[in-house]
């Protein structure tokens, strides 16, 4: 039977597995697999074990609806996994799954929600970091709940968190009996616990500068006793660090991070002594490419004695690398078209278990080893969608521009043989320092695709992945060489003969969303616009923002200070000149990118008398949808360009009588 197109309602079918972690035996491998329940209007997430050699098919390990990141213990007699109930959304707890049978035990009784835990080497306890001094709600009178709050600084919220409360502390947890014993104490938080081998210290990642309340994305690696004392910070107090690994002989930790305030840095890994006696040192300083750390796994492992594995992300690619130290350069083991989003090794084995994806291939779990051998799929989660729905390939492309930079961008064609100039989708990614693909928008793409357009996901200036000059390179000129760079790509399609100049829509979100209005500002080629999460007015951004800083870095300064370079990088400026219907969309609960930022975009141009329509998405975050609002905004998308397409219209033109 021939396959279907992808159509946005098949979002709800998309699996998703994460979190791998390889049993320490190497014969099995635990992960969360997420699925959508249409009805509930979210992914429910649990625990599956599946036999390394994929001899049969992954077992349900866990029954409650939000459970996630399954962790062996070292002696291979438990699995610890974090869990979340309906009864108690807001106070995530670990659970103990005895491998030998019974059912999985709530360990301890912390005094707050856990994020993050970690085994002890000898399985006896685990450290987890847990929130203190958050009030129960259901606790609260009515005048408590309606109290004024009052900010603890200008980092008082956090996109995806909210507001703050409280702080995060370790906690040791005995796994015999559930005591627990706080390990850290004072106004700051902590995360990324990791035991050295002999249990004896505990590294984590805490940012305790005095204006730690005022800044975001800051943060440095430090160890403290496991019997108690006080902490050693390791780094220097600039930039910021994550997942701490010691070694398997305890003498360096290695972290993925920067060691400078920038906010254009790329990030790496490094190594520095344990015992403080010298400054980080990176690894693989020729590697000119950053570290992957939104990954769902620690970024960084040790496999050896001296050696490390890491995500690294690669020209629109996240691939796997193999690293010594005192080398100059890592070596890929896993990599071309594939973005891996999490991974799992051990010291002293050779097996390595990662997820993956690509926009095109959809989340599955695959194992490998340290030599690179062909990765080989350990599960089939995704199946059943790929035998019905056929999916559109990607493509790369690369031009070269007038100052000799090579600009890379990719395409998804509609599926079959087109015949004649296609209609063109150009999206532009967020960041700026993000790239295409992004897999988590992939189902929008390939709706687009199915719906017959060609489209384009172009990394220019300003792109991770391609060396940090180029990361550098758009830092101080938003809308300039950046958006020439965009242009550009579009003007390839055209001279090739493959894309269409009358019939060219464009799309972007966050950063993209800026680019899209700074775009229909200055140029009419397109038929139409959709502008998500836009970055409209520089200004008011800064200062309403969870991350003023970042706006601040790329302005050069305070709007007081700069007060020229926030009204000429500001789409708002350019709104008299849109000729472009602009299709506006935000998340109501956005904290990075304010909604009042799409707000100004749709009041300034229906003031100005110009066709815009304003979507308005309750709750979520900035880049945080529910299915059905993902589905619903790649459905009005595509509806939004067809509107505006002057072919289709005429096409569909209904015969008179």
């Amino acid at each position: 039977m021939a396959k279907r197109r992808f159509q946005p309602a098949d979002i709800y079918r998309l699996k998703t597995a994460s979190a791998p972690d390889l049993s320490p035996d190497g014969r099995r491998l635990a992960f969360s697999l997420a699925e959508i329940d249409q009805d509930k209007d979210r992914a429910l997430s649990s625990i599956r074990v599946a036999p390394l050699d994929a001899s049969s098919e992954p077992r349900r390990f866990t029954e409650d609806p939000a459970d996630s990141s399954p962790r062996w213990s070292p002696d291979g007699r438990w699995l610890a996994y974090l869990s979340v109930t309906d009864e108690n959304p807001r106070h995530a707890h670990v659970r103990l799954a005895p491998l030998d049978g019974g059912a999985p035990l709530r360990l301890g009784d912390l005094p707050g929600p856990i994020t993050q835990f970690t085994w002890s080497p000898d399985s006896k306890r685990l450290a987890v970091a847990c929130r203190v001094g958050v009030p129960d709600p259901e606790k609260l009178s009515a005048a408590e709940r309606n109290a004024a709050r009052v900010p603890r600084g200008l980092a008082a919220r956090l996109d995806g968190v909210g507001w703050y409360e409280g702080r995060v502390h370790l906690f040791l947890v005995d796994v015999g009996d559930g005591s627990s014993t706080q390990l850290t104490r004072g106004e700051y938080d902590h995360s990324d616990p990791a035991f050295s081998p002999d249990g004896t210290h505990l590294a984590f990642v805490s940012d305790r500068h005095p204006r730690r309340d005022d800044r975001q994305f800051r943060s440095d690696v430090w160890i403290i006793p496991t019997g108690g004392g006080r902490p050693r910070r390791l780094t220097g107090g600039h930039g910021r660090a994550g997942s701490p690994v010691f070694s398997p002989d305890g003498t360096l930790l290695c972290f993925a991070g920067t060691l400078t305030d920038a906010w254009d840095a790329d990030e790496h890994a490094f190594v520095v002594p344990a015992d403080g006696s010298g400054p980080p040192e990176q690894i693989a300083p020729d590697t000119d490419r950053p570290v992957y750390t939104a990954a769902q796994t620690p970024p960084v492992a040790w496999t050896g004695a001296r050696e490390i594995t890491m995500l690294i992300a690669d020209r629109g690619s996240v691939a796997l690398h193999r690293a010594r130290i005192g080398q100059a350069a890592s070596r890929e083991i896993v990599g071309g078209d594939i973005q891996i989003d999490g991974f799992s090794a051990r010291a002293g084995r050779s097996e390595i278990v990662f997820t993956a994806s690509w926009p095109d291939r959809p989340s599955e779990v695959y194992r490998t080893n340290r030599v690179g051998d062909q990765p080989v799929p350990v599960t089939s989660i995704n199946a059943d969608l790929i035998a019905e729905v056929e999916l559109s390939p990607v493509s790369r492309h690369t031009i070269t521009r007038p100052d000799g930079t090579e600009v890379e961008y990719f395409t998804i064609a509609p599926p079959g043989n087109s015949r004649g100039r296609l209609p063109l989708h150009l999206d532009i990614h967020g960041g700026p320092h993000g790239t295409w693909p992004f897999v988590r928008r992939s189902a929008i793409h390939q709706s687009l695709a199915a719906a017959g357009y060609l489209v384009l996901l172009p990394n220019p200036r300003g792109s991770c992945g391609y060396g940090q000059e180029f990361t550098a390179a758009c830092t101080h000129d938003w809308g300039g060489e950046d958006c020439a760079d965009i242009l550009a790509c579009c003007d390839d399609l055209v001279e090739r003969g493959v894309a269409d100049s009358s019939r060219m829509f464009v799309a972007g979100y966050s950063y993209g969303g800026f680019m899209t209005s700074w775009l229909v500002g200055h140029t009419d080629r397109f038929r139409a616009a959709t502008a998500g999460a836009a970055v409209i007015d520089e200004r008011s951004m800064a200062l309403t923002t969870d991350v003023p800083g970042f706006v601040l870095f790329n302005m050069g300064g305070t709007p007081w200070e700069q007060p020229d370079e926030y009204d000429k990088r500001s789409p708002l400026h350019y709104l008299p000149n849109v000729t472009t219907p602009v299709l506006v969309l935000h998340m109501e609960g956005d904290i990075r990118v304010p909604i009042g930022q799409g707000e100004e975009l749709y009041a300034g141009l229906s003031l100005l008398g110009k066709k815009a329509e304003l979507l308005r998405y309750p709750g979520g975050f900035h880049v945080s949808m529910t299915p059905s609002q993902l589905a619903d905004y790649a459905t009005r998308v595509i509806a939004w360009n067809h509107q505006h397409d002057a072919r289709r219209r005429k096409r569909v033109r209904p015969t008179r009588h």
